[in-house]
This record gives C-alpha cells, sequence and structure tokens, in this order.
C-alpha cells in the first residue's frame, strides 16, 4: 500500500510560513492535505502579509515540490513523496528462535555460554 507523505526540509525559521509547515506536517500523521492545497497557503500568506510576504517567492516544481525563498536564499522545501507500507509478519517466540537456529547453528541454544565456542568472541 503506497501512502502519500511530504519531506519537509526548513533551512530558516520564518513565522509567517510556521502554520503551513505545521499543516504539511500533520498531513504526514493522517490528514492529508494535497501540495497544491498548501502552495495556495503559501500564496495567500504572502499577499495577506504584503509589508514581509513581498520579499518571499512561492515556486512549485511540477506536481511534486514547493519551494519557498526569501530573496536568493532557500528557506523551505517541501517534497511529495510516495512511501510503500510493509505488512510486518507476525509470528511466534519460538518461530523466531528455529529461525535464528536455521540461520547460525554455531550459536545455536546455548549461546556464547557454550564453552566450545569461546573463540567466537574474538
Amino acid at each position: 500500500m503506497k501512502k502519500k507523505m511530504y519531506r519537509i526540509e526548513l533551512k530558516e525559521i520564518d513565522t509567517i510560513f510556521t502554520d503551513m509547515v505545521l499543516m504539511a506536517a500533520a498531513a504526514n500523521g493522517g490528514d492529508y492535505k494535497p501540495l497544491n492545497k498548501i502552495a495556495d497557503a503559501a500564496d495567500w500568506l504572502c499577499q495577506r502579509y504584503p509589508t514581509t510576504g513581498e520579499c518571499h517567492t512561492v515556486n512549485r516544481i511540477g506536481n511534486y515540490a514547493l519551494s519557498i525563498d526569501k530573496g536568493t536564499k532557500n528557506i523551505l522545501l517541501i517534497t511529495e513523496i510516495e512511501v510503500m507500507e510493509l505488512d510486518m509478519p507476525e509470528i511466534t517466540t519460538q518461530e523466531a528462535k528455529d529461525l535464528l537456529d536455521e540461520i547460525n547453528p554455531v550459536l545455536n541454544r546455548q549461546g556464547i555460554n557454550n564453552p566450545d565456542h569461546h573463540e567466537n568472541l574474538n
């Protein structure tokens, strides 16, 4: 099962975009927000606060990334990534021990307590 998440690279703290960064971070936890909605919020913030927002540039990089620059310096990069969720097999303790015995029969159940295997400690 694939799940979309955001990689957030905050390179400089900027109080204008704090809520937007939190929105992207919250999307990683479950309530997914599309990247274009986050980009629209960034554009709106620049218009809402024209005195501080005028030096910011919001750049969309295709459909997978959003970059915010302050002058010539990049302050924020949000990249949409797909994460594959894997099912973890459930095994009993005995099945795990049997599997370990198959992998490493030399140090079977006696482990390092076996006097025949002390050379394996070095």
